[in-house]
């Protein structure tokens, strides 16, 4: 009787937390920086928030997608 054969099994990276993770990191550079930042003389601190922490969580999770297709990219077997 023979013993079964081990096979290495590998497995893709999964995109959504890749992501998530970077809109999350994103949002919270941005609010960060719309808190800490010089005033707007035209604008409220809501406004403020808005018009930078929204594209830096989009710029986040671009990122993040850019960072996944590395990681796959590299991380398959030859």
């Amino acid at each position: 009787m023979t013993s079964p054969q081990r096979r290495p099994v590998h497995r893709r990276p999964r995109l959504l937390p890749f992501l998530l993770t970077g809109a999350v990191i994103g949002l919270i550079i941005g609010t960060f920086l719309a808190v800490t930042g010089p005033d707007a003389p035209t604008a409220s601190a809501s406004q403020e928030l808005i018009a930078v922490a929204g594209p830096g969580g989009l710029l986040g999770g671009l990122l993040g997608g850019v960072v996944y297709l590395l990681v796959e990219r590299y991380s398959t077997r030859r």
